[in-house]
């Protein structure tokens, strides 16, 4: 059996994809399906974090045996992709409760506002194999803002707690805006993100008498000073994932055809 046989092998065994492994791996799908296919060898590091993610030895991974023995694969405990699935379906079923949490102690509109974005995490976690951390903390800011999103009203105009409510949606956006860029997810959820923070931001202004449709959304003068921030910010993310959609949509195009024309 060669390498990339194994490979496939272990992954399968896995329940995992190529896109995912080669997100838990820092490279390009394209890489693994070379690797798969014996059209490439992986260098020492990646082959130490294959192992890390299969559960298995280096030499394991790369003979296909235990080290001094001649037998088979045998497969001994969890392997880190299993124990990641727990963790995450653990985090699933927490954000599920505190979703119920929230959604008690809000009545109304603002119950179901509290509760949407961690339910549908929660969801996810329990649902798919696929890392949903970025997701999760999304779900987590999106909470975070509709409950002191407000404070971007008075952000100079308010009081001083108003002014530091407004500093940790804006601080924590940055933060979550930067992780994205370095380790960015898949163009539908980045979409589904950028419209998952218009609602939310419609139904805040909704909520505290400043009725606006999704239109309004991006008439700067009929915005308070935070949310001609944001809408500016949404501006730029709406081109960047446009972009970012294109780039990748041509670069699957491109990899569908590389098998005719050698063919």
């Amino acid at each position: 059996m060669t390498l990339g046989e194994r490979l496939i092998q272990l992954r399968a065994k896995a329940g995992l994809s190529q896109d995912t492994l080669a997100e838990q791996l820092g490279v390009s799908r394209q890489s693994v399906s070379k690797w798969e296919n014996d059209a490439s060898v992986p260098d020492l590091e990646k082959l130490v974090k294959l192992s890390g993610v299969f559960g298995i030895s280096l030499d394991e991974l790369v003979k296909g045996e235990v080290p001094g023995s001649a037998g088979p694969i045998v497969k001994v405990g969890v392997t880190a992709e299993e124990l990641r699935l727990h963790r995450q379906r653990l985090l699933g079923l927490l954000l599920l409760l505190a979703s119920v949490l929230l959604g008690t102690r809000s009545e109304g509109t603002w119950g179901i506002l509290f509760a949407w974005p961690l339910v549908t995490c929660g969801i996810l976690c329990l649902l798919c194999r696929r890392p949903l951390g970025l997701v999760c903390a999304w779900g987590a800011w999106l909470t975070h803002f509709v409950s002191v999103g407000a404070s971007l009203f008075y952000i100079f105009e308010g009081t001083r707690i108003d002014s530091f409510m407004a500093l940790t949606v804006v601080i924590s956006l940055g933060i979550l805006t930067a992780y994205s860029f370095c380790h960015p997810p898949s163009a539908s959820v980045c979409w589904f993100l950028l419209v998952a923070a218009l609602y939310q931001y419609r139904n805040i202004c909704w909520l505290f008498g400043e009725p606006l449709g999704y239109l309004d959304l991006f008439r700067l003068s009929s915005l308070p000073a935070g949310g001609k921030f944001l809408t500016l910010y949404w501006l730029t993310m709406l081109v960047l994932i446009a972009v970012y959609t294109a780039r990748k949509w041509q670069s699957s195009r491109k990899c569908s055809s590389e098998p005719k024309s050698k063919s």
